[in-house]
């Protein structure tokens, strides 16, 4: 059973109604919940973190800046591009993988013919 079940978050009636009826992921709530906490408290609570804890500030910083590599990299996934940029994107592939395939087929031939000089 989840903590949050034993202890309830007290939201005010607005927040109340926005999560109401959904089925809200625990991320959500936390982040939420950790930026409404951050607009009374941040300036404040990061400048002593950074002083006193110097080691835990770092690795927060570091966690902040990989999640936003994970979001900016997840963004790029061709609605972007015109119809003429993604067909010239197919025709390439294409190009490549008929490169390849092509090699694959003169190796196997090489390779068939010094078999068939050794006998």
């Amino acid at each position: 059973m989840s903590i949050i079940k034993f202890c309830p978050i007290e939201k005010k009636s607005s927040e109340r109604n926005r999560f109401a009826g959904r089925d809200i992921p625990l991320r959500s709530l936390y982040r939420d919940v950790f930026a409404n906490d951050f607009l009374k408290h941040g300036r404040k609570v990061v400048r002593i973190l950074r002083k006193e804890k110097p080691e835990q500030y770092l690795r927060i910083i570091a966690q902040i800046l990989l999640k936003e590599d994970e979001y900016e990299g997840d963004t790029s996934n061709g609605d972007q591009l015109t119809d003429e940029e993604l067909c010239e994107i197919i025709r390439s592939l294409e190009e490549e993988l008929q490169f390849i395939a092509n090699s694959k087929r003169k190796n196997a031939d090489s390779s068939a013919v010094e078999k068939t000089s050794l006998f």
